[in-house]
């Protein structure tokens, strides 16, 4: 850091040059705010999971072949009774006009099972406004006694069901599909004469969708509530506008850099990688303070205003730089995992870190040079506050008297907390990372009430050794599968190439023989349970949202039971596929890579750590307080039966960072401190006068910013606020109470309370 010091020292060596400086920077950053505006989000949330494994290559053939499987809107209608009148006939008129968006290729609803006995090339619907006015009770009753309909498209009770569309292939962008969304709300409530029918649009595409503008909400409602909230501490803190605009600006300059980054390499916004912002803003945001911190005492001791900056990047410059390169080295862990989400989240994250840490430590103390005496001298001095402060002095001496007993408490808590984290499980909702009052949310959630839910698992059955498809032997072989399904597992809501069979008009006893007839049906619909030219068929299951892990449990249970008739059949092999199988396995094996790779960070930073420090000692001190607090919140989790997501895992990720920064300014200043005085109690003294003071500011200032997400419509959101404050309180103590102690506990023994009197 001495480098950087001199280096600045040249540069600013006057005013005129410390405003070249600022120039450069900001032209930098009007750059990188083209950067930014070539930022993407990827709302094909597929691409979260995937890898350079065998099993996404499959799954990306999957959907070339059964692109339906991603371009599917599911849309639930809802009523006290729908096939009674006058709603059944309002449903009718408003899937008539569904069906006319160019967007929609195909509906499929109860209004496309044909009658048995109508014409080949001229399909009648089982139910129409025709056969309703002839004689309604008779429809109603041959709809719902259907194979195609009960507990596929109607729920049991009558009161709900589905249509399901399938979007133009590749065709249909974010905003179309927003747009049909909003038509077919708009086609629900002009229909009917005050009939009360209430509408509700899921499936992966609205899915995607839903995510998409969600994020797009949090980040720009949580990011400016969060900054709001974070400078008008600053300001209340040091009472100085001027002086609150500079600290909060540095790490702003940062997040620019990375989001430009990241845009001008062509990457995109996901739920995984939208953490970063916050995270290099957050580390920013103590190095700056830090920085100003540095700066003021520098000026309140007489330093010029260039000294002063100078001297504060030689006083706490090495110890941010410590931070950004052990922050950094820890993200870049994560590119061992398998995931192409996790390399990309640990190349932007160790690159961010490092330019969020170059824009601050340049442009704190280029602007602090502009900072007028006055408004340095007369803003708030924490620091020179809390070491006049008879209390906190007090407290100084119960940490050092009381080492031992603090360590020990300290080492026993770890040790609960860490057997309790062992309870940790993994988990991945989709529903939880939506609102709780968003259409799709609630959608999903009645479709696992009525139709035991609706996202998609495809048993893909493929031709071998001369079996064709389109044979009664194949089809036999379907259908054997489907009623094992149902009696085994209790999936009697399973969809093929079968029950498509079955409706066509003409049905002998030999189904192949319908074969040629399914061009009378809609080409998508035929086309998402069986591929000509592959010899491909699927069975089409629909599970509920229960979280990763059950689906995995039923998915374990099939895969086995789908080895056993691989086994007897060696015609046709049989094999689990689609996205919510990806999801199901992918969740999983990604956030328990993400908890393996920040564990093993912990371990490469205190290496790291102990080789700068030029002291293993120093380092294994650091190990339990940066233990401690993740630790706590994994504990916490555990205590309420909580899973491990995406968005939880962001928590320990953030977190570690804060807690490495906090913990190296101690050592580092300790390490200072003890060379001067060469008393192990009496250089913590200071230390903990110098730095305590910035701690409790920048963990303020954090708290002010998680408290933020608390005011999320989303639960992971909410959940990983609360975690988040949790964490900062948890590393403030480990940093002020037991690092401090670990220290004196492993060093001389000198009198406590002669230090102090020493000191004041």
């Amino acid at each position: 850091m001495l480098v950087i010091g001199n280096s600045l020292q040249e540069i600013l060596s006057t005013e005129r040059q410390s405003r070249l400086l600022l120039v450069g920077l900001l032209l930098v950053t009007l750059v990188m705010l083209l950067g930014v505006s070539k930022l993407q989000f990827n709302d094909d949330y597929k691409s979260l999971f995937k890898t350079d494994r065998n099993e996404y290559q499959e799954l990306e053939k999957f959907l070339n072949r059964f692109p339906a499987d991603d371009q599917e809107l599911v849309i639930l209608f809802r009523s006290q009774k729908i096939l009674a009148e006058p709603t059944i006939q309002q449903l009718h008129d408003v899937v008539e006009k569904i069906e006319n968006i160019p967007e929609i290729e195909s509906l499929f609803s109860l209004f496309s099972i044909p009658k048995q006995n109508s014409s080949i090339r001229k399909i009648e619907p089982l139910l129409s406004m025709d056969s309703m006015e002839m004689n309604h009770e008779a429809s109603m009753l041959a709809i719902a006694a259907h194979p195609m309909v009960k507990n596929k498209l109607l729920s049991e009770d009558g009161r709900l069901t589905i249509a399901i569309g399938i979007l133009e292939n590749d065709q249909v962008s974010y905003d179309q599909i927003s747009q049909v969304t909003e038509q077919i709300h708009a086609i629900t409530a002009d229909a009917g004469d005050g009939e009360v029918l209430e509408v509700f649009v899921t499936g992966n595409a609205a899915i995607r969708v839903a995510l998409k503008s969600q994020s797009t909400r949090d980040q720009i409602l949580l990011n400016s509530i969060g900054g709001l909230l974070a400078f008008s501490i600053t300001l209340f803190l040091f009472r100085s506008f001027k002086l609150s605009l500079i600290i909060t600006a540095g790490p702003l300059i940062g997040v620019i850099w990375t989001l430009g980054c990241m845009g001008f390499l062509g990457s995109k916004l996901n739920v995984i990688n939208q953490m970063i912002s916050p995270l290099v803003m957050v580390i920013g945001f103590t190095d700056a303070i830090h920085l100003m911190f540095a700066v003021q005492r520098r000026r309140i001791q007489g330093h010029s205003r260039i000294t002063a900056s100078i001297a504060a990047v030689k006083d706490v410059g090495l110890a941010c730089m410590l931070t950004s390169i052990t922050t950094a080295i820890g993200f870049a862990v994560l590119i061992v995992t398998d995931s192409t989400v996790i390399h990309e989240l640990a190349l932007h994250a160790s690159l961010g870190v490092l330019l969020t840490f170059i824009a601050v430590v340049i442009f704190i103390p280029s602007s602090a040079v502009y900072l007028e005496d006055d408004v340095v001298v007369n803003s708030r001095r924490l620091d020179i506050t809390l070491t006049d402060n008879r209390i906190f002095n007090k407290v100084l001496v119960v940490i050092g008297e009381n080492a031992v007993v603090l360590v020990s408490v300290g080492i026993i808590l770890t040790a609960v907390v860490v057997y309790q984290a062992q309870q940790l499980t993994t988990d991945f909702k989709f529903r939880e990372n939506l609102p709780k009052d968003h259409e799709v949310s609630e959608a999903m959630r009645l479709a696992d009430q009525h139709l035991n839910g609706i996202q998609p698992l495809n048993i893909v059955i493929r031709s071998n050794n001369g079996g064709v498809i389109a044979s009664a032997q194949a089809l036999e072989y379907i259908e054997r599968i489907q009623t094992e399904l149902a009696e085994q597992f209790g999936l009697s809501n399973s969809i093929s190439v079968v029950d498509l069979l079955k409706v066509i008009p003409g049905a002998s006893e030999d189904l192949s023989l319908q074969f040629p007839r399914l061009v009378y049906l809609p080409s998508n619909l035929v086309e998402r349970f069986y591929h000509e030219k592959s010899e491909t068929a699927v069975i089409l299951l629909r599970l509920p949202d229960n979280g990763s892990t059950l689906l995995l449990e039923i998915i374990q249970q099939l895969e086995k039971k789908l080895m056993q008739l691989n086994g007897d059949n060696d015609q046709f092999s049989l094999k689990l596929q689609g996205i919510a199988l990806a999801a199901a396995k992918g969740s999983v094996d990604m956030i328990q890579d993400l908890l393996i790779s920040i564990l093993s960070a912990v371990a490469i930073i205190f290496f790291v750590l102990s080789l700068f420090l030029k002291s293993i000692k120093l380092g294994l001190i650091s190990f339990l307080p940066n233990i401690l607090p993740l630790a706590s919140v994994a504990a916490i989790l555990a205590v309420n039966e909580l899973p491990l997501q995406y968005a939880t895992i962001m928590v320990f990720t953030i977190c570690l960072g804060i807690i490495v920064d906090d913990g190296i300014h101690m050592i580092v200043r300790y390490q200072k401190e003890f060379q001067q005085v060469k008393s192990v109690t009496l250089a913590v003294h200071r230390t903990l006068q110098a730095v305590a003071p910035v701690l409790l500011v920048t963990t303020m200032i954090l708290l002010a910013g998680f408290i933020s997400m608390l005011t999320s419509s989303t639960e992971v959101i909410v959940r990983m606020g609360y975690l988040s404050c949790m964490a900062l309180i948890m590393a403030l103590l480990a940093d002020l109470v037991l690092l401090p102690s670990l220290i004196i506990a492993a060093g001389s023994k000198d009198s406590v309370q002669d230090c102090v009197e020493e000191q004041l």
